[in-house]
């Protein structure tokens, strides 16, 4: 049984294509191969999957969120409290699974493998036994990156809670995932869309450019865009061929 089982879309709202970012990557479109991903609860409960990619030479890490710290992974419509939308989070990961091994998150085998992962009193790398989606590990997925520049979080001693501070740092995070190499997202999978229209108009919205989020900023309206990096892609390539999946492809000879 799988590890994943009860993170289903069940009864969640359908995601939709909107066009909206240590060593920060670029904003903009890339191939990335996956070389390791693996399950991880924070102190807070909630349920995260730890990613690491190859981005055409350069490492790239993010650590995504799929439940709350509830174990749930949707939030209820401010409009319509009946209605359950999937966390980005979720969204992002189960768009992965289904774009690399055409089986969502809820159908993934984890198996037990040791990995180096960075402990924080240790404050380096350690062998930990953790559970990998093994099915996902070599496999190429395009990836949406976007660059938000944001306030340093402090924690406050006497509240105990943690607050923005003048200070700001770039983040990047994965906005949105494409199929490898049709360029397809899965809401134009799930409507039957022949050819790829979505990618275009995410790329020229957010190629090289900064999403100011910050909260106390330093007299200056947001931060201009750059170039992106030479790293983004034109277009993805092949995936690497692996075991043809037992159900109907998603993607045809896409």
């Amino acid at each position: 049984m799988s590890l994943f089982k009860s993170f289903t879309t069940a009864g969640l709202e359908e995601t939709e294509d909107r066009v909206g970012g240590f060593s920060s990557v670029e904003a903009g479109l890339y191939t990335a191969t996956i070389k390791m991903a693996y399950h991880s609860v924070a102190a807070s409960g909630a349920n995260a999957i730890n990613f690491v990619f190859d981005l055409g030479g350069r490492e790239y890490r993010e650590t995504t969120y799929i439940t709350n710290k509830k174990g749930e992974n949707f939030f209820l419509n401010k409009e319509d409290k009946t209605k359950k939308v999937p966390l980005p989070g979720f969204t992002v990961v189960d768009d992965i699974c289904l774009c690399t091994t055409e089986k969502p998150l809820s159908e993934q085998d984890a198996q037990e493998k040791v990995v180096k992962i960075y402990d924080f009193d240790a404050k380096k790398e350690l062998p930990k036994s953790v559970p990998v989606l093994v099915d996902l590990l070599g496999q190429k997925v395009g990836l949406g990156i976007i660059k938000t520049l944001e306030n340093k979080n402090v924690k406050n001693t006497t509240t105990g809670e943690y607050e923005p501070t003048a200070e700001t740092r770039e983040v990047n995070s994965i906005d949105k995932v494409f199929h490898v190499p049709s360029n397809l997202t899965m809401v134009e999978v799930r409507n039957e869309v022949e050819e790829a229209v979505f990618f275009t108009g995410w790329v020229e919205r957010n190629k090289g450019e900064i999403r100011d989020k910050r909260l106390i900023k330093d007299g200056v309206g947001g931060t201009p865009g750059r170039p992106g990096a030479p790293g983004a892609r034109p277009a993805p390539t092949a995936p690497q061929a692996g075991e043809a999946p037992a159900r109907k492809s998603l993607f045809g000879k896409k």
